[in-house]
């Protein structure tokens, strides 16, 4: 048989000798060649990879317990930050505790059977106090009153035995600036006994007839005092009880906290304004000064004596710093109500005083709604009224006194009685359209209808002026004179209508004299440069007339009235062009002023613009316009359709 008929072998490749005696290789070193592991390398291949998967299941466990532990180690440090924070805040709290607070009492188990027992008692009390604070009507914020089972907690702290309301109540002892009142009721026979104990004091009232009411009344009185010894005197002023507050008022007086003096002064001031004692008045809030300067409500009080005796200067100087006062520091010592109608009607008179009547009719309007205090807010409406007259717009002022209610001389004077600003709007309104007969009837029915001693105190400085001026332009000087010698020569606008009287009885020399005076009195107020300017263009002298304006208007860029006079000037030294820029500026300031209106169509037509000059005649005849300016206004829309 031949060589290629035997059948031949098939080679095996041979495995390649080991180069590592680690298994794991060898067998990697197997699979390297392409061959298939087998035996024991496909073993070792296959622990290896069961090894790995455990392996990675054993990591991925970790990690998971690595973020669970990390998440609650941050929980733990949110907890106890939180709980931090909840000690800190509750310290806190208990270290701003004020007020007053009012224990359960004791009471007779007679009282306790009809439901008065020691938690109803002073619940009861507690009331009473509260509406004490709510008749009194000051501006020095008030304490408040509580119970001190209110908000309890029976929930203990572990491991102490002492529960949250206790430790509350503790804390609040131990940090606060808390006052507790605490007491009991006893009977003798019909007669009943509460004792009230407060701040190392204690009071006893006693009802022969057991009368619950009479007792609860004085117990909640006498803790008033013993507590807000100021709120409790202004109570007993604003309730008829005046010998008694000026007792308790007198008392604080000699207080050694300045703060509580001062509050004491001006609290006596307000009672001796009230009696129309205006000097008695501004020697108290002088005092109350001095012993502590810069306390909003002294300030503010100051400002308004001014303003009554008729200091405008030095009334405007008190008003910016009440307002400055307001905005500042000295507000924490005020109640957020009246601080705000304080401040706003603060804004609006130093507006006034600057002659920006629209202003400052729009502030005082905006007090209409709100809670009242001192008054302000009950007498908003004829403010408002007598400051739309000063900026011209009559019809304005009427409509607000009718939505008001106050159609007559009667019902004003009434209503004004609740503050002690006095204006008389109706009458103003006749005087500035020039009837002077109705407005010095008015303004007599005004002066017999004031029945508050401080409406009385003011007619000199309010009134009276007025009627002064109104008589002189009625020819009656003698009248005028001998009125005008009544008037204080501190007042300002008394001066000013000195001057006026004198100047429309020719007697130009003294009325210069008044005038100079004035500016003097009031140097950063416009009203006396405006009047003296007035004079001046009254007997030719456009020239001196000018300078004065100039003066006024600087300090009172927002009035009308220098700008029209100014205007009215330009137009007699043939300055149209230059006349209707400040007629334009002054109808800005007072845009239903009906006789700017005439003056400015005058000043047009005389440039030839004779529709803008209509115009202008068209809008007065729908203004407020004396007799005599609507009998021009007609006559010249008459022409003007010819």
């Amino acid at each position: 048989m031949a060589d290629d008929d035997k059948p031949r072998l098939k080679r095996r490749r041979a495995t390649p000798a080991a180069t590592t005696p680690d298994p794991i290789e060898i067998a990697m070193e197997v699979a390297a060649t392409g061959q298939t592991p087998s035996g024991a390398a496909l073993e070792v291949l296959r622990a290896n990879a069961e090894l790995t998967r455990k392996q990675l299941v054993l990591a991925r466990n970790e990690l998971l317990r690595n973020r669970i532990k990390t998440a609650r180690d941050f929980a733990l440090t949110g907890i106890a930050l939180i709980l931090a924070l909840a000690v800190m805040f509750f310290v806190w709290s208990a270290s701003q505790a004020s007020g007053l607070v009012i224990q359960p009492f004791s009471t007779p188990p007679d009282l306790v059977t009809r439901g008065l027992d020691g938690r109803t008692i002073a619940s009861q009390l507690q009331d009473r106090l509260n509406q004490l604070q709510d008749d009194t009507d000051s501006i020095r914020p008030a304490n408040t009153f509580a119970n001190n089972w209110q908000g309890d907690v029976s929930v203990e702290i572990p491991t102490t035995g002492i529960s949250i309301g206790e430790l509350d109540h503790s804390l609040r002892a131990a940090l606060g600036r808390e006052t507790v009142v605490s007491g009991e009721v006893t009977r003798e026979g019909d007669a009943l006994t509460i004792t009230v104990r407060t701040g190392g004091r204690a009071r006893s009232i006693v009802s022969d007839t057991g009368d619950v009411d009479a007792l609860l009344q004085g117990a909640a009185e006498a803790v008033y005092e013993m507590t807000q010894a100021f709120r409790y005197g202004f109570y007993l002023l604003d309730t008829g009880r005046r010998e008694e507050g000026l007792v308790v008022l007198r008392q604080i007086d000699r207080a050694e906290a300045p703060i509580e003096r001062a509050f004491a002064n001006n609290g006596l001031a307000v009672d001796r304004i009230r009696q129309g004692d205006i000097r008695g008045a501004l020697a108290l809030i002088s005092r109350a000064r001095s012993i502590y300067p810069g306390l909003v409500p002294v300030e503010n009080n100051a400002a308004l004596y001014r303003h009554m005796s008729g200091e405008w200067e030095l009334a405007l100087a008190h008003r910016e710093a009440a307002l400055e006062g307001l905005r500042g520091s000295g507000r924490r010592y005020l109640l957020d109500g009246p601080a705000e109608v304080v401040e706003i009607r603060s804004k609006a008179l130093i507006a006034r005083y600057g002659g920006d009547f629209r202003l400052a009719a729009d502030l005082i309007g905006s007090l209409i709604g709100k809670r009242d205090y001192g008054g302000i807010v009950a007498t908003a409406a004829i403010h408002q009224a007598s400051l739309l007259v000063s900026a011209h717009d009559i019809s304005a002022a009427r409509r607000v006194l009718t939505d008001a209610g106050l159609g007559s001389v009667s019902q004003i004077s009434e209503r004004a009685a609740l503050n002690e600003n006095f204006s008389a709007p109706t009458a103003e309104a006749l005087v500035e359209q020039g009837r002077w007969l109705d407005a010095l009837a008015e303004l007599q029915a005004y002066e017999a209808a004031a029945a508050s001693p401080m409406q009385v105190a003011q007619m000199p400085m309010v009134l009276w002026p007025q009627m002064a001026e109104a008589l002189a332009r009625l020819g009656r000087f003698e009248e005028a004179e001998a009125l005008a010698a009544g008037m204080p020569s501190t007042c300002y606008s008394c001066v000013i209508a000195r001057a006026r009287v004198a100047s429309l009885r020719g007697e130009t020399g003294r009325a210069d004299q008044l005038l100079a005076q004035a500016t003097q009195q009031g140097p950063s107020l416009p009203f006396a440069y405006s009047a003296w300017a007035e004079a001046k263009l009254q007997r030719g002298d456009n020239a001196g007339a000018l300078a004065l304006l100039r003066d006024a208007t600087q300090r009172g860029p927002r009035w009308a009235d220098p700008l029209k006079l100014e205007g009215d000037a330009l137009a007699r030294m043939d300055r149209d062009r230059d006349a209707v820029r400040r007629y334009a500026a002054a109808a800005e300031r007072a845009p239903r002023w009906g006789a700017l209106h005439l003056a400015w169509g005058d000043a047009l037509n005389r440039l030839g613009r004779r529709d803008d000059a209509a115009a202008k005649w068209r809008a007065a005849s729908n203004m407020d316009l004396s007799a005599s300016d609507r009998a021009q206004v007609a006559a010249r829309l008459g022409g003007a359709r010819r």
